[in-house]
């Protein structure tokens, strides 16, 4: 008898029957894997997007939407999905079925196209849900993130916490409503875009100063295991920044690691390395110098123990600090 490896809209299948019709209809691919938003996650130079299993947000009824968070230059989303929306090719979409299916089971949405990309904080995406009877909150920000969180018509939330979101992506697919107020085409703007960037820039300059040095460059101290906690962190020499608030310097080159507390005095300009010597100094012109001074006496006027390992150029842009 042979397998039906259809997977037609609105069936309920679970995920093992899922992934054995992929295999049966497209042989040569890799397996399905729900682990992510996509699958699969491949590297970040790939635009390929076999499926999405949208898991999260199972008990919200906009199933035309997707809401991201956690954006990186591994999952690469939103090129991902800018690729997809300008070049109108269709995916496999899928969503976690509703109770009283059983846990691993998911409702095939069919062949899916993105339709939009919005920013959260855009007019076009607040009046898309407000139409729906939900708002969408921005509660607080930070440098790199911002977290929302999405209400009903009962003002509940939708979101079991509030989320780091970064963008919403509206699709299109034979079980879907037609997005209304929504213009086909939008792209997320330099907002979205610019917080994307700093965010991926950050972890790959510090990922490349922790593989040049491995340990704080002044003491030695190794980074714990406990990567919540670390005791050693990259820090950037010169934090200059251009017009959009982006760091003028990026590169490793520019990048010291150190031990959590002498980061904090070497960006506070009160520890500075000599560029010749390698030493290290502390400043002593204010009284609450005087007073953190004991406490570090022990490496005033010693040189870096990875002294050895700052190159040529770092040692430059620490002899423009002082």
């Amino acid at each position: 008898m042979r397998f039906n490896y259809d997977l037609l809209p609105g069936d309920v299948l679970s995920f093992d029957d899922i992934s054995e019709r992929y295999s049966q209809k497209y042989p040569d691919d890799k397996l399905l894997t729900t682990r992510g938003l996509l699958s699969p996650s491949t590297t970040s130079k790939s635009m390929t997007i076999r499926a999405v299993f949208a898991s999260k947000d199972c008990h919200i009824p906009l199933e035309d939407l997707l809401f991201i968070s956690g954006d990186n230059e591994r999952k690469n989303y939103l090129s991902r999905f800018e690729h997809y929306l300008h070049s109108q090719e269709s995916f496999l979409y899928f969503r976690r079925a509703q109770e009283p299916a059983p846990w691993n089971s998911w409702k095939v949405m069919g062949e899916s196209k993105v339709l939009a990309m919005l920013d959260p904080a855009s007019i076009m995406a607040q009046s898309l849900l407000q139409q729906r009877g939900y708002t969408l909150t921005l509660l607080r920000s930070d440098d790199e993130d911002e977290y929302w969180q999405l209400y009903d018509r009962q003002s509940k939330p939708c979101f079991e916490y509030s989320r780091q979101l970064q963008f919403i992506v509206v699709l299109t697919s034979a079980l879907l409503p037609a997005a209304t107020g929504v213009m086909p085409g939008t792209q997320v703007g330099r907002r979205v875009k610019a917080r994307l960037w700093q965010r991926a820039s950050h972890l790959e300059f510090n990922h490349a100063v922790r593989a040049r040095y491995g340990a704080c460059v002044i003491t030695g101290t190794l980074l714990t295991d406990e990567l919540a906690w670390p005791w050693v962190e990259a820090c950037h020499i010169d934090t200059r920044e251009n017009e959009l608030g982006f760091l003028l310097d990026n590169s490793t080159d520019n990048g010291l690691f150190l031990r959590s507390d002498l980061q904090r005095l070497f960006a506070s300009q009160r520890l500075s390395i000599d560029p010749q010597a390698g030493t290290v100094h502390f400043r002593q012109t204010l009284l609450e110098d005087q007073t953190l001074l004991p406490f570090y006496r022990e490496l005033e006027g010693k040189v870096c123990a990875l002294w050895s390992l700052v190159p040529d150029s770092t040692r430059e842009r620490l002899g423009r600090k002082l």
